[in-house]
């Protein structure tokens, strides 16, 4: 484990657009105050044509690391020098860390994913539908598919033809979701709808009385909407989730890989305290 107390400040920040509602610098500077280190955390508006002279200039500057959002997860990757196996994978950055001028390209969505999902309980999921078809989808269906149980997915989108042909992974549209979700013991949110900038509404709306009983909801978007599509799924007896459980695992993941350390409980706790405040 390095000894992190001795560090100079550094600067660590996330890149998207929209990026104001944000709360990874909440979480982050909060981990770093209690890990009584002098590094800060922002969030940058980055647009998407900006978005390769943004990694070089975060190149150039020596900063910590970044995270990405959306829209630059995907688009992230051409700009690497080196990828990690589940970047190379799903195609698609969410960490990147920072290291004598390279930049590697991270992805701890997945894993972080998979964190917040064992805290609903329950044995790892056979059966899942994921709906969308950017980075945060992808991130998600790699960590179903090489996790502990191998899950069959059904990847839901409005472009289906477009996504690519994965192992274990069915295709659909959005007019055959019903048969999809009746079948499946999770159901995942990985579209913007309902993020700030987002649309509002699904393409159809979800079948949520078709759910077995038990079945586990997660919307990767946060914070809850109340009165919503979780809150409905809640009342017919789903185990629901928003995505700030997934944003505070990734985030431990991530910062793991910058500080080269693994993060005490306590800290995790504190991070966890920043996000739900």
């Amino acid at each position: 484990m390095n000894d992190v107390s001795a560090e100079a400040g550094r600067c660590f920040g996330v890149f998207g657009d929209p990026v104001g509602h944000s709360r990874s610098p909440d979480m982050h500077n909060a981990a770093f105050a209690a890990l009584g280190l002098p590094h800060r955390y922002f969030a940058f508006h980055v647009r998407p044509h900006a978005l390769a002279n943004a990694l070089t200039g975060a190149r150039g500057m020596g900063l910590g690391g970044l995270n990405l959002t959306v829209p630059h997860k995907r688009a992230a990757v051409a700009h690497m020098d080196r990828l990690s196996p589940e970047a190379a994978r799903t195609g698609a950055i969410n960490t990147v860390l920072i290291r004598r001028g390279e930049l590697v390209g991270h992805n701890t969505d997945g894993a972080g994913f998979l964190d917040a999902l064992a805290e609903l309980g329950g044995a790892p999921p056979k059966r899942a539908v994921v709906l969308g078809g950017g980075g945060a989808a992808r991130s998600v269906i790699d960590a179903l598919r090489h996790g502990e149980v191998a899950c069959d997915v059904v990847w839901v989108s409005r472009e289906p033809n477009r996504l690519p042909a994965l192992d274990g992974v069915a295709r659909c549209g959005y007019g055959d979701l019903s048969d999809a979700v009746a079948a499946c013991e999770l159901l995942v949110n990985a579209t913007t709808v309902g993020m700030k900038g987002g649309p509002e509404h699904f393409v159809t709306p979800l079948p949520i009385d078709r759910l077995v009983d038990g079945a586990r909801v997660v919307d990767m978007v946060y914070p809850r909407a109340p009165g919503g599509w979780l809150d409905e799924a809640a009342r017919r007896g789903a185990r629901t989730q928003d995505g700030l459980a997934t944003l505070l695992w990734q985030g431990v993941r991530g910062l793991e890989l910058w500080l080269g350390i693994a993060l005490p409980a306590a800290v995790v706790a504190t991070m966890r305290r920043a996000l739900y405040r």
